[in-house]
């Protein structure tokens, strides 16, 4: 076989390597991603959760102020009662407006109440999420330091294969690493033989004489339809 078709199939050879470990490059990128997109989701869950607990925390705070302003007028409605000089249809406004007070004062307690063990509830949840992120967040950063390690051990092969290319291509003459360079922008597979008078690249026929040419190994004979360059088998 010529040499230069020895060192094209090397040449070859090297770049699909490449190209697959590049592959392999955007995979672990990907797959990196969707660890740190999990991540952030059950932080954000969580986060969420605090959020909600704080606000009802909140709410509950301002109905317990609610409930001792209410106590504080009905105090003073009492006190007019007591100790107001008022008319009798004043003193029945004031028992209606006391009455009616400690009702809402009773609707308000069982409310709170009510958001009181929802507040509770709530709080373990959050107890308990935040120790289950903390064990998920030892998971994510184990994934990570694995796919970086991956990452890192991928890009040496690339760097290691780009040397030995570099080596290879400077041992091929200019012309024809050029056709071949022309020709990788096209397929992933430039230099191809011929299988059962067939290009072995696009599948079509190949005429005798360029099979001939091929097998005399006398230059470097191209396919008539596809132009990849060819070999014997």
């Amino acid at each position: 076989m010529d040499e230069r078709i020895v060192l094209l199939l090397a040449l070859q050879g090297k770049d699909q390597q490449c190209s697959d470990l590049s592959a392999r490059v955007e995979d672990l990128k990907v797959q990196r991603l969707r660890v740190e997109r999990k991540r952030s989701e059950e932080r954000a869950t969580v986060d969420s959760l605090r959020q909600h607990l704080e606000s009802m925390q909140r709410d509950s705070r301002l109905k317990n102020l609610s409930v001792d302003e209410l106590d504080l007028k009905i105090r003073d409605y009492q006190k007019q009662l007591e100790h107001g000089i008022i008319s009798f249809k004043e003193m029945e406004a004031l028992r209606t407006k006391i009455a009616n007070q400690r009702r809402r004062i009773s609707d308000m307690e069982d409310d709170a109440l009510l958001l009181m063990e929802e507040i509770e509830a709530t709080a373990q949840r959050l107890e308990d999420a935040v120790v289950e992120l903390a064990q998920r967040e030892e998971k994510f950063a184990a994934d990570c330091e694995e796919i970086d390690a991956q990452l890192a051990r991928t890009s040496e092969e690339i760097t290691r294969l780009e040397d030995e290319r570099t080596g290879i291509a400077a041992a091929i003459p200019a012309h024809t690493l050029t056709r071949y360079e022309h020709l990788r922008t096209k397929f992933a597979d430039p230099v191809v033989p011929f299988v059962d008078g067939s290009c072995f690249g696009c599948k079509l026929n190949v005429s005798e004489i360029v099979i001939e040419r091929v097998r005399s190994d006398l230059e470097i004979v191209t396919c008539e339809t596809c132009s990849r360059i060819l070999y014997a088998p």
